[in-house]
């Protein structure tokens, strides 16, 4: 991720640039026990690098206010894949207490998700997480008592 977004910050942002950020999860840190939302903005890669953002374009102008900002850097992740990125974690995280979650979907959405983009962090690091929470056995949310927030145990 290239820029990971809280709560606390999203809620800041106007409505259109919220509209280009992602929800990537809803974790507890280690000393709290209130969950935050974390979103991230997919900054696009030059050029040169691949990306869809010409290489002479001057991100630092601080003459450019926040709407011009996000409109002349769009996300990278657009479409289809975000769609499914949204699908999935609608899935993994299953509604406010965790009760609707379908982890079976999820990971089939997030492995759909790093088709369209094999670098996408966000879909890797839910994918690897609910693997290695549910085990070889295949768990359920329910059968791991999952509340819809995960516990991150490092700040």
């Amino acid at each position: 991720v290239q820029l990971l977004i809280s709560e606390d910050v999203f809620n800041l942002l106007s409505e259109s640039v919220q509209h280009r950020c992602r929800l990537v999860d809803r974790v507890t840190v280690k000393g709290s026990r209130k969950p935050i939302s974390l979103y991230t903005y997919d900054i696009p890669r030059l050029q040169s690098l691949g990306g869809s953002l010409p290489d002479n374009v001057n991100v630092t102008d601080t003459n450019l206010s926040c709407e011009e900002f996000f409109g002349l850097v769009e996300p990278r992740i657009k479409g289809s894949m975000r769609e499914a990125h949204s699908n999935a974690i609608e899935a993994y995280l299953g509604g406010p207490a965790g009760e609707q979650a379908d982890w079976s979907k999820a990971e089939s959405l997030l492995e759909e998700c790093l088709l369209m983009d094999p670098d996408d962090g966000p879909s890797r690091a839910v994918l690897d997480y609910m693997r290695a929470r549910r085990g070889d056995e295949r768990k359920t949310p329910h059968e791991l008592g999952w509340d819809g927030v995960r516990s991150l145990d490092e700040k």
